[in-house]
């Protein structure tokens, strides 16, 4: 059966219509204004309320900021919620009918500043405060450990009791009134990834203990005790929610398999059960359960392209229904009411950022409520194409391929794009508004998923153990001679851009391949190992510190080493046009690591390109940032990667 589409778009009306790019639309057969690719959305994170009575959503509001909105499914009406008025909010829930937490960044701290709004009289309540790390004392700040889905009045949260206070806990917050409460369970220094039961108790955690990880389990008002032992920093047991019970525990495991696989652990018993799903070419990202967590859906999983499998057949049939009538896009259920008759979801693909819809499930009705970017004309972009190619010593690296339009049967500029991170973390299929950016103005675009990469089973990401400027750089190079030799680049016009991991490769590249890359852009990319090391050696970065010990390796005995592939040490060996871009704010990647990189280049001759961009940190987040960002960007490109 197909579902019943009728369309309606929230952002029609004159009083919530974003406001339009300053440039003059472009023509079809024009290039598409670089404003379209980097305006806030139209509508983000659209979520319906407990007694499916509203949506809300992120928008700008027509002021420019991203606020919150609020829909009243009833009449239609739309009205602005919260309106952002500094920076814009990044996130909220719903917390019962009548109340909805939200937060945002300030000044690139990168923490949230939280308040909650009560519907019915749009009381404010502040609720924790953004704060720059080392002011810390100065905020009552709040880490949301757990939402708390059955509580309408409380979250869980890591913080400080209040302004000025170093004791740092779990805490009951009141989203009403902002009174934190201890939790029972106080966290040390050596616990990560704890979990919550339906009731809010603390019942799992990981705890190192010297070269090991301990998951370890705790009754209802109980002690924890050790259930599994694993390597330290290679914890092989993740979980991720409790059934209805408070006692059947869901977990993804590599006991058995190189890739995660879905298990059931009862925790009483303490008995664990056999593989429920397993992809070899792939990970879990998501356990899909029902709204009141009684049943197990499905998961979601990605190989080269996101997939789902489905253990509730009616689960099943209804995505075959929704993907029926959205057969060109990825199709998610994002958001729901308690008894699951009002579900949000949200179509997209890597041609389009996509649009959210609101299925009524008493009506059969598919109702689209906006799209996230209407200045965007999917039928200019380009597909996002996976690729694999073989690395010098055989193991088999995949990416994404992204061509600008007319490149069939001839070589293009070819801009390399590595990902940060640099483990654990993956490129994947879907839209992406740089790439698409960079390919509309006429280049080929790379995306590789070099060894240490998550998404490809524990053999892959621990192939990337101990090879920053080793193999995992290799990956990187054997990439573009690999699109060199399909005839997809062109030789003499390959840049390499990368963010974080990404940028710290770009510079990396420039100074060890010299003749392959004409050009190369870093932003916030780490130069200097040895001081990075130094600025994490406080305590509370302990965990932080022993993983980049075992990643990459430990400054009291591989000094020479880290020194070796600080980019800031071979600085005289890069020739090429380098453009260093850094958020003022950064606190994982200091300013100073930039500073320092472009004095050496200017010490070595060089006249290197640099942008520092004012209250943003490690990520780019501002739509003025990001816009002057990419006209760098853009810029840049077209000086030196020009024929």
């Amino acid at each position: 059966m197909h579902l019943r589409c009728l369309f309606f778009c929230v952002l029609a009306t004159g009083a919530f219509a974003t406001e339009p790019p300053t440039q003059t639309p472009a023509r079809p057969d024009s290039l598409t204004p670089i404003e379209y690719f980097f305006v806030e959305p139209d509508l983000s994170d659209v979520q319906v309320s407990p007694d499916g009575k509203h949506l809300a959503f992120l928008t700008t509001l027509g002021t420019g900021r991203v606020g919150i909105a609020l829909m009243d499914l009833a009449t239609g009406k739309i009205e602005p919620l919260v309106a952002a008025q500094d920076e814009n909010y990044g996130e909220f829930l719903w917390k019962g009918p009548d109340h909805i937490v939200f937060g945002g960044d300030l000044g690139g701290n990168e923490s949230l500043a939280l308040r909650s709004i009560k519907l019915s009289n749009r009381k404010v309540v502040s609720l924790a405060e953004s704060y720059r790390e080392r002011y810390s004392d100065l905020a009552n700040q709040a880490n949301v450990a757990d939402s708390l889905r059955f509580d309408p009045h409380h979250l869980i949260i890591f913080g400080n009791k209040d302004v000025g206070s170093w004791n740092f806990r779990l805490f009951r917050l009141d989203i009403r009134t902002g009174e934190r409460t201890a939790q029972p369970y106080e966290p040390a220094l050596d616990t990560i990834d704890l979990t919550f039961d339906n009731a809010s108790n603390t019942r799992t955690r990981i705890r190192y203990s010297g070269e090991k990880a301990l998951f370890e389990h705790r009754p209802i008002n109980g002690i924890f005790s050790p259930i599994r032992e694993f390597p330290a920093n290679d914890a092989g047991w993740e979980a991720v929610a409790f059934a209805a019970d408070n006692e059947t525990l869901y977990l993804l495991t590599h006991d058995d398999t190189d890739t995660n696989a879905l298990r059931v652990f009862n925790t009483r018993t303490r008995a664990l059960g056999p593989v429920l799903f397993n992809s070899p070419d792939g990970e879990i990202n998501r356990v899909l359960l029902s709204w009141d967590r009684t049943r197990l859906y499905g998961v979601l999983y990605t190989t080269d392209k996101p997939h789902y499998h489905w253990f509730d057949v009616a689960r099943a049939k209804l995505q075959a229904e929704i993907d029926a009538s959205l057969p060109d896009t990825f199709n998610e259920v994002v958001s729901a009411t308690p008894d699951e008759q009002l579900l949000v979801v949200y179509a997209t693909s890597d041609l389009t950022p996509g649009a959210y819809y609101l299925l009524d499930r008493r009506r059969t009705a598919l109702m689209q409520i906006g799209r996230i970017n209407s200045h965007l004309d999917p039928a200019k972009s380009r597909p996002m194409q996976p690729i694999t190619y073989p690395a010098r010593d055989g193991l088999v690296i995949h990416g994404y391929l992204t061509l600008p339009a007319g490149a069939e049967g001839q070589r293009v500029p070819l801009i390399l794009n590595p990902h940060g991170g640099p483990y654990n973390i993956r490129d994947v299929w879907g839209f992406n508004p740089e790439v698409q950016f960079l390919a509309s103005r006429g280049y080929a675009v790379l995306q590789v998923n070099y060894r240490g990469s998550g998404g490809y089973g524990q053999r892959f990401l621990k192939a990337g153990k101990h090879e920053w400027g080793r193999k995992m750089q290799d990956d990187l190079t054997d990439a573009v001679q690999w699109a060199i030799a399909q005839g997809i680049a062109d030789p003499g016009r390959v840049a390499i851009c990368g963010a974080s991991y990404g940028g710290y490769a770009a510079l990396f590249a420039l100074g060890h391949n010299p003749d392959l890359y004409r050009c190369g852009i870093s932003l916030s990319g780490v130069t200097d190992w040895v001081k990075i090391y130094e600025n994490n050696a406080d305590p509370e970065r302990k965990i932080a510190r022993q993983y980049w010990i075992e990643q990459i390796g430990d400054p009291n005995t591989d000094e020479s080493f880290l020194r070796a592939i600080s980019p800031v040490n071979f600085a005289d060996k890069i020739t090429a046009p380098v453009l260093i871009i850094q958020g003022k704010e950064d606190h994982i990647v200091p300013p100073n690591q930039a500073r320092n990189m472009l004095d050496a280049l200017e010490k070595a001759g060089r006249k290197p390109q640099s942008l520092f961009l004012a209250e943003e940190g490690h990520g780019i987040r501002r739509r003025a940032a990001r816009l002057e960002e990419f006209k760098c960007i853009e810029a840049f490109l077209a000086k030196n990667l020009a024929p």
